[in-house]
C-alpha cells in the first residue's frame, strides 16, 4: 500500500486496486504513518526513500 501511495495513487484508487474499502486504506495508512513516526504522505515517502524501503525506480515502475 505504501508503494501505491508513493506512486501518487489516491486512497480511492488504492482501494479499487486492492479490492478493499477506501476507509480501510485510510486506516491502514494512518497506522503506517504512526509506526513510521510521520504525519503525512510526503513525510512517509521521504522516510521510505531515505531508509531504502522503496526506490525512485519502484515509484515509477507500474510492474
Amino acid at each position: 500500500m505504501l508503494l501505491l501511495t508513493a506512486r501518487g495513487l489516491s486512497n480511492r484508487q488504492i482501494a479499487s486496486r486492492l479490492y478493499i474499502a477506501e476507509g480501510t486504506v485510510k486506516r491502514h495508512l494512518a497506522n503506517t504513518y504512526k509506526r513510521m513516526e510521520v504525519g503525512s504522505r510526503s513525510e512517509a515517502m521521504r522516510k521510505a526513500l531515505q531508509e531504502e524501503w522503496i526506490t525512485i525506480s519502484d515509484m515509477s515502475d507500474e510492474g
